[in-house]
């Protein structure tokens, strides 16, 4: 008996609680309230600003040089003036292994060109960050 009392405190040592939530509405409205700061803060051309919402996740493979061209290529096609989200999921993980993964896809219309982004996010640190965007636009459009 006394052998099992022992055990007990290990077996607990060694367990993980925790609970996962998949596609949750309240998860979702969290991660859109990063990408519409985003937005906003595009349309005032503060790139600075703008990075802040971006993880070092993101710019250990994006360096802040490529990040200012990228968004300013973006402007070459104008400013966003319509944006609706088309597709959406979410990971959430509490407990002793957390996590919380955001990926948000946007149709998004810049003047009269109509795009697609893609941000996948992560919390940190009690904020979201943007760990990954993508941005897919169809070429044979241009005239």
């Amino acid at each position: 008996m006394k052998k099992y009392l022992l055990l007990i405190p290990f077996l607990l040592v060694g367990c993980s609680f925790n609970r996962t939530y998949r596609n949750r509405a309240e998860d979702k409205e969290e991660a859109e309230k990063v990408v519409s700061k985003l937005y906003y803060t595009l349309q005032n051309g503060d790139l600075q600003k703008a990075s802040k919402f971006f993880s070092g996740k993101f710019f250990q493979v994006t360096d802040k040089n490529k990040f200012n061209k990228l968004f300013k290529k973006m402007d070459e096609y104008g400013k966003v003036s319509d944006y609706n989200l088309s597709k959406w999921e979410t990971l959430v993980v509490e407990g002793t292994n957390s996590k919380a993964e955001y990926v948000l896809t946007y149709d998004v219309k810049r003047d009269s060109t109509k795009m697609q982004e893609v941000f996948s996010m992560e919390k940190e640190n009690d904020s979201i960050k943007i760990v990954g965007y993508r941005v897919n636009y169809d070429f044979l459009l241009e005239k």
